[in-house]
C-alpha cells in the first residue's frame, strides 16, 4: 500500500495541464453546476484490483489537491460503483477550475484534465463591516463599516459586485449619537437614511454614490430608539410606542397617527403586496392598514398563543415564521391561521419571491461560517408558499446576515471570517 501511495503522489506531480496529451483510461464527463455545488460524474473504472477513486482539483492548472475522502475505508471513494462527487468546497472568487479523476488498483488509471468555468462565483469582501444592503438597481452593495480612530463615526461606502472593488466615494456617518439608520427606495433609487436626534434631522444619501442628497426635518427626541420602514414609494414611517409618524420624502411634510395600542416595538415591516405595516414586539403583531395615499385607515393587534417565539417576518408577504415547543409554523396575518412546515429550526432570515419562501439557517447559529465541525454546512430551505412543504435544500457557504433577491438570483451576505465578508448568489428556483 505504501508503494501505491508513493506512486500516487508521483503521478499527481505530472498533472499540470488543462490540455494534456496523455491517453486517458478513465472517462470524466463535463461537470454540472447545481446552485453552488459542482457535480462530477465519470464512467466506472474497469481497473483490476480496484481500491479507491481520487478526485483532484486545481485553480491554476498545476497545483492539484485531493478533495475527496481517501482516508476513511467506508467513504464513497472506496466504492467502485459510486461515480459521482459533489464539490461544495471549491475556492471562492475563482472563474475557472480544473478537475481530474484517478482510479487506484493493480494499476493507476487517469482521466483527462477537465476545465470548468464556474457559474456565479462568490465574492469575498475585505473590511470590518457593521451593516450592508444590496442595491439591486446598480448591482452594488452599500456598506457601513467601522472607521477606526473616529469613535463616533462610521463610513458609508459602495462595493461594485462586477469589478470586485470599492468605489473611492464614501461618507462619514455619525452613529454613536444616532437613533437609527436604514435603507429604502425612492424614485427607483436606494437611499441611506441616518437620524441624529440632537439635530432633529434625517440625513439622506444616495446609496450608490455615498453622496448626501438632502436632509429632512423629523420629530425630535421621540425618534430615538424607534422602529423604521419605508414603502419604497416616497413615505418614511416611524413608530414609537403609540405614535406612527409618516414623512413625505418629496415634500418633507409629516403627519402622525395615534395608535390605540401602546406598543413597544423595535421592528417595523412594510408589506408591499397588501399595503400594510407590521410592528412586532415579542409575541404580538400590530397591523396598520394603509390607503392608496399611504395613510393609516385602521389597525389590528394580534396576540400569539402562549409559548410562541418572537415572530420572524417573511419579507414581501403577510407571513411570519413562529416557533412553539420546537415546532416551526407559518402564521398568515391575513387569515390569522397557522400552517405546519417541514423546517426543523427557526430560520435567521426569510423572504418570499415568485411564490417560494427562502429560509436561511437557524437563528441561534453564529454569523461567522468558516467550515468547522461544530456546525453543519449552512443551507437555504425552499418552501412552497401554497402548502409550505419543503421543495429543496441548497447548501451554501455562509449563514447570511442579509438576504435579498432580484428577478434572477438570491443574494446572501454574511461574515466569513475576521474582517472577511462573503457575497454569495444562487439562482432562483
Amino acid at each position: 500500500m505504501k508503494a501505491k501511495i508513493i506512486f500516487f503522489f508521483a503521478v499527481l506531480l505530472l498533472v499540470s495541464s488543462c490540455n494534456d496529451n496523455e491517453t486517458p483510461t478513465l472517462e470524466l464527463h463535463t461537470p454540472q453546476q447545481v446552485d453552488n455545488t459542482i457535480v462530477l460524474n465519470w464512467k466506472q473504472t474497469t481497473v483490476s484490483g480496484f481500491e479507491y477513486y481520487v478526485v483532484m482539483r486545481a485553480s491554476d492548472r498545476q497545483n492539484y489537491t485531493v478533495i475527496n475522502d481517501i482516508s476513511t475505508p467506508t467513504s464513497d471513494a472506496f466504492h467502485k460503483e459510486i461515480t459521482v462527487f459533489e464539490d461544495r468546497t471549491y475556492p471562492l472568487t475563482v472563474d475557472t477550475l480544473y478537475y481530474k479523476i484517478m482510479a487506484i488498483g493493480d494499476e493507476t488509471v487517469l482521466s483527462r484534465n477537465i476545465c470548468y468555468a464556474v457559474e456565479n462565483p462568490a465574492k469575498l469582501l475585505k473590511g470590518d463591516f457593521f451593516d450592508m444592503y444590496y442595491l439591486e438597481e446598480t448591482d452594488q452593495i452599500s456598506v457601513l463599516s467601522y472607521n477606526y480612530g473616529y469613535g463616533d463615526r462610521y463610513k458609508l461606502k459602495v462595493f461594485d459586485v462586477k469589478t470586485g472593488q470599492f468605489s473611492p466615494n464614501e461618507a462619514s456617518i455619525y452613529t454613536l449619537n444616532s437613533g437609527r439608520y436604514f435603507w429604502g427606495k425612492y424614485n427607483g433609487i436606494t437611499e441611506f437614511y441616518n437620524y441624529d436626534y440632537n439635530m432633529t434631522l434625517l440625513s439622506v444619501y444616495d446609496a450608490s454614490t455615498a453622496q448626501q442628497i438632502t436632509t429632512l426635518q423629523v420629530p425630535g427626541y421621540s425618534w430615538y430608539g424607534a422602529a423604521y420602514a419605508t414603502n419604497n414609494r416616497g413615505e418614511i414611517y416611524m413608530f414609537n410606542y403609540d405614535n406612527l409618524y409618516i414623512i413625505d420624502r418629496t415634500t418633507g411634510t409629516q403627519t402622525s397617527y395615534f395608535s390605540i395600542n401602546s406598543f413597544d416595538s423595535d421592528k417595523l415591516y412594510y408589506n408591499s403586496k397588501d399595503n400594510k405595516l407590521y410592528a412586532v414586539s415579542y409575541n404580538r403583531i400590530l397591523t396598520f392598514n394603509l390607503d392608496e395615499a399611504s395613510q393609516v385607515v385602521g389597525e389590528d393587534i394580534y396576540q400569539l398563543d402562549n409559548g410562541y417565539s418572537t415572530p420572524l417576518y417573511i419579507e414581501n408577504s403577510s407571513l411570519f415564521v413562529v416557533e412553539t415547543s420546537s415546532v416551526i409554523k407559518i402564521l398568515d396575518m391575513n387569515t390569522k391561521t397557522y400552517h405546519n412546515t417541514e423546517l426543523t429550526q427557526m430560520p435567521r432570515i426569510a423572504l418570499l419571491k415568485n411564490n417560494i419562501i427562502y429560509a436561511s439557517d437557524n437563528s441561534s447559529r453564529g454569523i461567522i461560517s468558516i467550515g468547522d465541525n461544530y456546525y453543519p454546512q449552512p443551507t437555504i430551505n425552499l418552501l412552497s408558499a401554497d402548502n409550505f412543504k419543503r421543495i429543496k435544500t441548497i447548501p451554501v457557504r455562509v449563514t447570511p446576515a442579509k438576504m435579498v433577491a432580484n428577478n434572477e438570483y438570491l443574494y446572501l451576505l454574511g461574515q466569513y471570517g475576521y474582517e472577511l465578508y462573503l457575497l454569495e448568489k444562487i439562482k432562483l428556483y
